[in-house]
């Protein structure tokens, strides 16, 4: 049995903030708390299963091992978040399609594709629906804006790392970055200026750190701090405004 370190910190952000926007949403409910450590060995599974297929030729079987007790864990963990609602297993199903798309480009070894971020972004955006269903039992506003700002937030993330990593030369993709930064600031605006404050870091950090050459590390432990800034303005407006 073999076991994969995740050393990528944005991935923790990715992995609670749709769950604790979400738990907001739906309101608290002790299933959550199995939902939740159930989506982190979920998390964990996923990850092994897609390094295994990264490298399918060496046939290193003992993470796919790790990821049957990965899921073996998920399995009783989820036993009881069932049980409270068992149409949460149709938030799981809406995740298939995008998990094709990620073990597809894991196969090819693209994974840092964008289509196959933003495959990944819904994935974890819709978990944090599913959380919140839980406990509402039904399609709501919250719902719905757990999983959009999970989605809008992680697309701003993504585009910002390539820019300051893998694309930093790419002049294209600093457009593509700057328009979508303040497009989602303008909508933000729109929106609600409790969302306005929540997305002008976005802005700022996609603008004044462009080219500076920041290390990964310094980057992903930024998209954190960055994280918790989107999702204490989220919950000001689930409480004070929904």
């Amino acid at each position: 049995m073999k076991f994969k370190k995740q050393n990528q910190h944005g991935a923790w952000a990715m992995v609670f903030m749709p769950l604790i926007i979400g738990m907001v949403a739906g309101g608290f409910h002790l299933s959550q708390l199995f939902y939740m450590a159930g989506w982190l060995m979920i998390f964990f599974m996923a990850d092994h299963i897609l390094h295994f297929i990264k490298r399918f030729k060496r046939k290193e079987y003992g993470y796919l091992k790790a990821a049957a007790l990965f899921f073996a864990a998920a399995a009783l963990l989820f036993v009881y978040p069932l049980i409270t609602e068992y149409r949460i297993i149709f938030f799981f199903m809406a995740m298939i399609p995008f998990g094709m798309v990620n073990a597809r480009y894991a196969y090819i070894k693209k994974e840092r594709a964008l289509v196959n971020d933003v495959a990944a972004i819904i994935i974890f955006s819709i978990a944090g629906g599913g959380i919140a269903f839980l406990n509402l039992h039904t399609f709501t506003s919250g719902i719905f804006f757990t999983m959009l700002i999970s989605l809008l937030f992680f697309i701003s993330t993504a585009l910002f790392v390539k820019t300051m990593i893998r694309e930093k030369k790419n002049r294209i993709f600093k457009i593509i970055s700057f328009s979508y930064h303040t497009a989602l600031f303008i909508l933000m605006m729109w929106w609600h200026w409790f969302l306005a404050i929540a997305f002008i870091f976005s802005l700022i950090r996609a603008v004044l750190l462009y080219g500076r050459g920041w290390k990964m590390k310094r980057i992903g432990i930024l998209e954190i701090i960055h994280a918790i800034w989107v999702t204490c303005w989220a919950i000001i407006y689930l409480v004070y405004v929904i």
